[in-house]
């Protein structure tokens, strides 16, 4: 399995496959990178692919001594790429948390200079769900864990999926809500507590000049689409795509062949 090392030790892994321009996915709280197998099998017929989890998700490590700050991610994923690809360009795609990640990378003057093409979905400048905040009050009171399945499996997933993919597909679910299962707590709540607290980038959505599309469902209520509006807004060179009906935070799934599309769609204007 595909691993680098970072300057401080810490392993981090990552999914790499095809040829071609650099089309780089990162993942949202408590995510990982199998969320984008499937992006990865469709996109490396005509890119590479590479796909990433942060420090503290999926098979990285996950020590229990860094504070999880989502500018220290950025770090770690600029670290990340340079020993993957050097100082190749990529398309960076973010989902959630992703995204947010995606959108400090972007408004850093030293990293944009990476970028080709930004892809942000589902994601926004700053948290402004007060669900969002209750959720992390929720945790730190011991009221709710990241490690009960049954809160995993009403509250989380309900926050993540429309009832309608909740019903059709059932396998899915089911392995999301193992693999959520497997994250430590202190990840989860110190990620959840820097969105929460400390990620704000709207007063710089107006220096990001690279093209960008940005993707939302309709039912979002992790990160609602009025959020994605609010970019689109102030993201000059940047086109909102709204996937409907009934479409909620995992557009990816829920909406796959739409979400495909409007994918292919912008790569060929990059």
């Amino acid at each position: 399995m595909p691993f680098v090392e970072l300057d401080k030790g810490y392993k981090i892994f990552y999914l790499d496959k095809g040829k071609g321009k650099n089309l780089v996915f990162i993942h949202g709280f408590l995510g990982s990178s199998w969320l984008y197998q499937a992006q990865i099998d469709h996109f490396s017929s005509k890119y590479r692919t590479i796909a990433i989890d942060h420090l503290g998700h999926g098979k990285s490590d996950k020590p229990e001594s860094e504070s999880y700050e989502l500018s220290d991610l950025t770090q770690y994923l600029e670290e990340t790429l340079s020993k993957i690809i050097g100082d190749e360009k990529i398309i960076l795609v973010g989902h959630s948390m992703g995204g947010m990640i995606s959108l400090i990378y972007a408004t850093n003057p030293k990293f944009a200079k990476r970028l080709k093409g930004l892809i942000l979905m589902a994601t926004a400048p700053k948290l402004n769900n007060p669900g969002l905040v209750q959720y992390v009050k929720d945790l730190k009171s011991g009221e709710m864990s990241l490690k009960d399945r049954e809160s995993i499996e009403t509250v989380f997933v309900g926050l993540c999926f429309q009832r309608k993919a909740r019903k059709e597909q059932t396998e899915l679910i089911k392995e999301f809500v193992d693999r959520t299962l497997e994250n430590e707590e202190y990840v989860g709540l110190r990620t959840m507590e820097s969105i929460v607290n400390n990620f704000d980038v709207e007063d710089k959505l107006k220096d990001i000049s690279v093209l960008t599309l940005i993707l939302s469902g309709d039912r979002d209520l992790f990160i609602l689409p009025e959020e994605s509006k609010i970019m689109n807004e102030k993201i000059p060179n940047s086109n909102l795509v709204i996937l409907t009906p009934k479409i909620g935070h995992m557009i990816q799934y829920e909406a796959y062949e739409d979400y495909t599309k409007a994918i292919e769609d912008f790569l060929k204007t990059v």
